[in-house]
């Protein structure tokens, strides 16, 4: 941008309007988006300024604005809108841009941003889990007791997913330090900033899901959020306490029905369960617009916690024609979303954490 002049970026415009934002351009600057907002601030309201920025193509200023991600697209701006602009689903699109700007590395951000590279990137734990199993029984199902541990031994499954979650851990650092940096160098904290207290008022407000609450709109979504979250945190923990078993304690699965970490993991499930479907219907319904980064990761995590509550279910029956397969279809789905975590729209976590951390902070 030359000093005294706005230079648009035709193309981040473009890129906007295809990533869910094409209404963009009907807003008029009314600014009632702002004043329907129960979440903003009141020293610099937003989306009415979001607006003006997309409108004008002002790519680096909304890369590097940490309000776009306090917006937890509830609809109600939209709602109330008089041009139909749909300011939420703008300042969606935004945050999807924002995918692509800090990915690391770069390809993989722009992969996960098109529905064109969906069936290559579907195939990629396929074929490695499949060469993985290969290497230990060359596809050979067990006989007898269904024991999935026997068709396809957690060496094997390891040896694919701790060098992918590792570089899956990389590149979400690589990525969320990236856009750190560019909210602290566009908007440069106060020298007392307190960064401790302002990660544990974001873990909070994460926690208790309280700024969902002051949506009016779309108020619904606290709850299938707060089932979802708490579902997958306790799936998350339920997978590290099985490894901890199989490493430390020596014991091997399956684990026993009334064991602590089996029942935590099936209640995960069905927290998981219950919030995917609440959110998936809702979302059928909605008049926001709903994008392939969005349903890519709904449907993705719901098909995990299908397949892994249908493997449970075909195993305590003893049925090892639909057990084998769809376990195998489960681990690529938990692949494809711990893998390419850092790239979709799971990343939302990361980067809007961060966000509330530097709004946080700045406020101090």
């Amino acid at each position: 941008m030359s000093e005294g002049f706005i230079e648009p970026d035709l193309g981040f415009i473009a890129e906007l309007k295809l990533r869910g934002g094409e209404t963009l351009k009907k807003c008029y600057q009314c600014a009632s988006c702002s004043v329907a907002c129960d979440l903003t601030h009141d020293d610099k309201p937003f989306p009415r300024k979001e607006m003006i920025w997309a409108q004008w193509g002002l790519k680096d200023r909304l890369m590097s604005d940490p309000d776009v991600w306090l917006c937890h697209q509830c609809g109600d701006c939209s709602l109330i809108c008089p041009r139909g602009a749909k300011p939420s689903s703008v300042l969606a699109a935004i945050r999807n841009a924002s995918f692509r700007r800090f990915a690391f590395p770069g390809f993989m951000g722009a992969a996960l941003s098109s529905p064109l590279y969906l069936p290559i990137l579907a195939a990629v734990p396929v074929l490695l889990l499949a060469a993985a199993l290969y290497s230990m029984n060359g596809f050979a199902v067990p006989e007898g007791t269904v024991v999935y541990s026997k068709f396809m031994p957690i060496r094997a499954i390891d040896s694919v997913f701790l060098p992918a979650s590792l570089f899956s851990l990389v590149c979400a650092v690589a990525g969320v330090r990236r856009f750190w940096d560019g909210l602290v160098r566009a908007n440069p904290l106060p020298a007392d900033a307190n960064i401790p207290s302002a990660i544990i008022g974001a873990a909070k407000e994460i926690i208790t899901h309280e700024r969902f609450a002051k949506c009016d709109k779309n108020r619904y979504r606290r709850l299938g959020h707060l089932m979802l979250f708490f579902g997958f945190v306790s799936l998350f923990i339920t997978t590290n306490m099985v490894m901890a078993y199989h490493y430390l304690l020596r014991r091997e699965t399956p684990l026993e029905l009334l064991d602590p970490v089996k029942l935590l993991g099936n209640v995960g499930a069905v927290f998981a369960f219950v919030g995917c479907t609440w959110i998936i219907a809702k979302r059928a319904v909605s008049d926001e617009g709903s994008t392939h980064y969005d349903w890519t990761f709904v449907l993705a995590l719901y098909l995990t916690v299908i397949t892994g509550v249908l493997s449970e279910l075909s195993r305590l029956a003893e049925s090892p024609g639909p057990a084998y397969p769809v376990y195998f279809f489960h681990l690529t789905l938990v692949f494809f979303l711990i893998v390419y975590m850092p790239f979709s729209k799971f990343a939302h976590m990361l980067y809007r954490a961060t966000a509330m951390v530097h709004s946080m902070a700045a406020q101090k």
